[in-house]
């Protein structure tokens, strides 16, 4: 009996070793940070995107009660007969151009994959909790859409693409969340 008592204490000693072992690498392996390479921008991040337009107060208006973004700054550069203003949306900014005299160089766009035919910075994206109500938002609103909402299950996005005022392209994004079964695995897989 008491050999027994004996074994018995002793599998369950190695088992909470293994498990206790298994949590401590799994708390080692979530601590350790990959290295971040070397580079001159080491700690950048995006500040604004910038467009030129003709219309400003249209624009302008056209992102604050379409898109809810926020005035954070405006002025005029009589030097470069130019009016500047800065838009802020969930940490997003946008600064709007409109500058006497100035012309756009390309139609615009009004098929999204023949975009890609002209070289030159293509779109502004943006990250939504819910494309479908975002969606259904906007065209309450009368917003354009070049793409309606569509899931592109390699990249694990559901996207669409609208246009504002002035023609500029607009990528609304939703990440899509893993599936029950993939995230029941991955649970077992770090809790094992």
């Amino acid at each position: 009996m008491l050999k027994n008592a004996v074994n018995k204490a002793l599998s369950c000693t190695v088992i909470v070793a293994i498990v206790g072992f298994s949590a401590m690498a799994h708390d080692q392996a979530q601590v350790q940070k990959p290295a971040t390479p070397v580079t001159p921008l080491g700690s950048a991040k995006l500040h604004h995107v910038a467009i030129s337009v003709t219309n400003f107060q249209e624009t302008v208006r056209w992102y604050q009660d379409k898109l809810g973004f926020r005035v954070t700054g405006r002025r005029d550069l009589p030097q470069l007969s130019t009016q500047q203003a800065f838009l802020e949306l969930n940490g997003i900014r946008l600064e709007v151009f409109a500058r006497k005299s100035s012309f756009r160089v390309q139609p615009p766009v009004t098929n999204v994959p023949d975009d890609l035919l002209i070289q030159g910075y293509k779109h502004l994206a943006i990250v939504v909790d819910d494309l479908d109500i975002v969606a259904a938002e906007l065209r309450r609103k009368g917003v354009k859409f070049l793409w309606e909402p569509r899931v592109d299950e390699a990249l694990k996005l559901k996207l669409c693409f609208i246009q504002d005022n002035n023609g500029n392209l607009i990528e609304l994004v939703e990440e899509l969340k893993q599936t029950k079964f993939s995230s029941l695995l991955a649970s077992v897989y770090l809790n094992w």
